[in-house]
């Protein structure tokens, strides 16, 4: 008796059928419903997960009827569709899963791998990269932050470092690029790395002309997962580069930016001089509308003295 029950249960059970409509659905506020269609066939099969799929309907063609049942030429098409995107997002989670596994393995594999600095080098010089051309053929050691990051295969990577004077490429091979922190490096970490100052060879191309073959290299300090592109990227707004002005003036065309601001400003100082004269800095002023007054009236101050005479 019971089997009976449920059998005249699940046979009264329904499924409710699923709207779309090319002229007033939506495909990110719809609900599939008649009030609150989908746009598209195939978003209704996404909603639905899996098949067989339920009753879709669509625009009627017929004059007084709102929707009507897909016809099955559609339906086949629109399927092969879903089942073309279901096997790429099978195949893209499979291949994730197993690089995530590769990586595991290999971050596991790296944390037998220690370095140690050679002793039977000579001592490396210490310098700023922008004064570096001086000690091409000999051995330095550079702080920076990694500007760039690059991975060549298993036993390369080449990493482009910022210190403020300038950019410095620098190439890890071997063991180097296989430590557990090799492995973890990202951009806008701080590192200190030795090595060897050798010209570019012809043909080749690196900031300065020279590049830095690593013996040695240590992590001063990590930044976080993903550096600086998990922050700011070619798709970050306005909003975002705003609040994070402090990473962004970093970038090249940024500091680039600053750098003919300050070229710009110093000319004007140096004509005022010369005019005896001295311009004032609306950002010396209080409020916000006194600025844009002093701004728009273009005040100079006239400062007389000792100091400007000639």
């Amino acid at each position: 008796m019971a089997q009976d029950e449920v059998t005249e249960s699940l046979s009264k059970m329904e499924i409710s059928p699923i709207y779309t409509s090319d002229k007033n659905g939506s495909d990110e506020k719809g609900e599939g419903t008649q009030d609150s269609p989908f746009k598209t066939t195939l978003q209704a099969m996404r909603h639905w997960g899996k098949e067989p799929f339920p009753t879709i309907y669509v625009d009627s063609k017929e004059e007084g009827q709102l929707f009507s049942v897909i016809s099955q030429a559609q339906m086949k098409k629109i399927t092969k569709v879903y089942q073309r995107e279901v096997n790429k997002a099978e195949s893209k989670s499979k291949k994730e899963a197993e690089e995530a596994a590769k990586r595991a393995a290999n971050l596991e594999e790296s944390k037998s791998i220690t370095l140690t600095e050679d002793p039977s080098l000579p001592a490396a010089t210490a310098s700023k990269i922008n004064n570096l051309e001086q000690y091409r053929g000999q051995r330095v050691k550079v702080y920076g932050w990694v500007h760039r990051l690059r991975r060549q295969g298993k036993n390369m990577m080449f990493a482009v470092l910022r210190d403020g004077t300038g950019f410095l490429q620098c190439i890890l091979s071997d063991n180097l690029c296989k430590t557990y922190e090799a492995l973890l490096l990202t951009t806008e970490s701080s590192v200190r790395i030795f090595g060897t100052l050798k010209e570019v060879p012809e043909g080749k191309s690196a900031p300065g002309g020279h590049e830095l073959d690593a013996d040695y290299w240590e992590i001063v300090g990590r930044s976080p997962a993903g550096g600086i592109d998990n922050v700011l990227n070619v798709e970050s707004n306005s909003d975002v580069m705003y609040q994070n002005r402090h990473l962004w003036i970093r970038g090249e065309n940024m500091s680039k930016v600053l750098k003919v601001r300050h070229a710009t400003i110093k000319s004007f100082q140096r004509s005022l001089l010369r005019q005896r004269l001295c311009g004032g800095d609306p950002t010396d002023y209080g409020t916000v509308s006194s600025r844009r007054w002093i701004y728009s009236v273009q005040i100079r101050l006239l400062w007389r003295g000792s100091l400007f005479d000639p």
